[in-house]
């Protein structure tokens, strides 16, 4: 039991000595040609300075055709990096296609426990890829989305993996929304394309006049007669909610203060578990209303209105900081308000968005008072017109 215990405490001992261990490059690509010969090199990356124990070798298809010149070495705590080269020789023949080969890279290290040997092992390795031509023409493509700003830029990279040259490359790129409605068709440039070389199809999407929302982009490669299909899931704009208003109707100190928040859903999706939060506060910090509104769905492309109720009972005139939360899904959309309270007034001002005045009731005491001047001025107005009039009538029979 104690062996056992001792084995498993030195592995783990062990492990924190294994994550020391890298190559570069990852991978090296290369042409088929009847027996090609070249030499590749690769380098060991000892990135925590410790010494290690290295074995080297081949494994895949192409094992039998390459040479790694140091197959077993130690690497020293002060050598931080080791170049390793291997050969290879290239058969006559190569069926068309991708044929492939790995130099493995193994870190161990040894202990002997009561005549037990273990050996802690971490290999990495470093691709050898060899492309043998197909007969006639043959390409390979794929689709790359580049975001820049309200600009999209889709990329068909297009190899030509055949024996012959590519005349007339180009392809049609359809857009589609989550619905799997088509939006809009795009056609990139057209080129040529020379036997094992690689050519690139650009087209500009200009999102600034679609909605925000998931699409798939199928693009329809052409190539001297001869077609592929890439596809790609890519995103515009960010999934989010804009508050566009906040107001409180009808209000009266005292008495149940109605928020009501009308927000736009810009994503082309309904937006699940909508919320509000509102923090109120008094001049001295400490929380007055902790207030939260009811859950709403908001449909793609549309705007809802979000209710609150602040019960102003004990609440006298003055200013409050409010923090207010929108919340939805796994956002949350913080803004800091400060609410101005009058007896028949709620003015909400916004620090980092316009926030619309809050409406006052119609016909509190200052509004009635305004409406009975205006009446009786138009009053007085309407007489001294009809007295001028019946006065001149009266000249006129003199």
């Amino acid at each position: 039991m104690n062996k056992k215990f001792t084995i498993f405490i030195l592995l783990v001992l062990m492990s924190s000595n294994i994550l020391a261990l890298g190559v570069s490059p990852g991978r090296t690509s290369i042409d088929f040609t009847p027996e090609l010969e070249r030499t590749i090199s690769f380098s060991i990356i000892n990135s925590e300075n410790k010494e290690i124990n290295i074995l080297v070798s081949p494994k895949g298809e192409l094992k039998d055709y390459i040479t790694v010149s140091e197959d077993t070495f130690i690497m020293s705590a002060f050598e931080k990096s080791k170049q390793i080269d291997y050969d290879v020789i290239l058969p006559k023949e190569l069926s068309p296609g991708l044929h492939k080969a790995e130099i493995v890279v193994l870190q161990y290290q040894k202990a002997e426990i009561e005549g037990s040997t273990i050996g802690a092992v971490l290999d990495v390795s470093t691709q050898l890829f060899v492309y043998a031509p197909y007969p006639g023409k043959y390409a390979e493509a794929s689709l790359e989305i580049i975001k820049k700003d309200n600009k999209i830029n889709l990329v068909v990279p297009v190899i030509n993996r055949g024996e012959f040259n590519l005349k007339k490359v180009n392809s049609n790129i359809e857009i589609y929304n989550h619905q799997d409605e088509l939006v809009t068709t795009l056609k990139t440039n057209e080129i040529s394309i020379s036997s094992k070389e690689r050519g690139e199809l650009v087209v500009e999407l200009d999102s600034s006049n679609i909605a925000s929302g998931p699409y798939k982009a199928i693009a329809t490669t052409l190539y001297d007669g001869e077609s592929l299909t890439n596809q790609k899931q890519f995103t515009v704009g960010l999934k989010e909610l804009v508050v566009e208003s906040i107001e409180v109707n009808d209000f009266t100190l005292g008495k149940m203060a109605e928020f009501e928040i009308l927000v736009n859903n810009k994503w082309s999706q309904p937006i699940t578990d909508v919320y509000v939060q509102m923090l109120i506060y008094d001049k001295d910090g400490s929380l007055l209303a902790n207030l939260k509104s009811p859950s709403y769905n908001v449909d793609s492309l549309d705007k809802t209105l979000i209710t609150t109720f602040w019960d102003t009972k004990d609440i006298t005139k003055g200013t409050y900081d409010s923090e207010f939360l929108l919340i939805y899904e796994d956002n949350s959309d913080k803004k800091d308000l400060t609410l101005e309270v009058s007896r028949n007034e709620i003015k909400v001002i916004g620090l980092s968005f316009v926030i619309s005045e809050v409406k006052p009731k119609f016909f509190e005491t200052s509004n009635l008072i305004r409406i009975l001047v205006i009446l009786i001025v138009v009053l007085i107005i309407v007489n001294i017109i009809w007295f001028l009039f019946v006065r001149k009538k009266l000249t006129r029979r003199r």
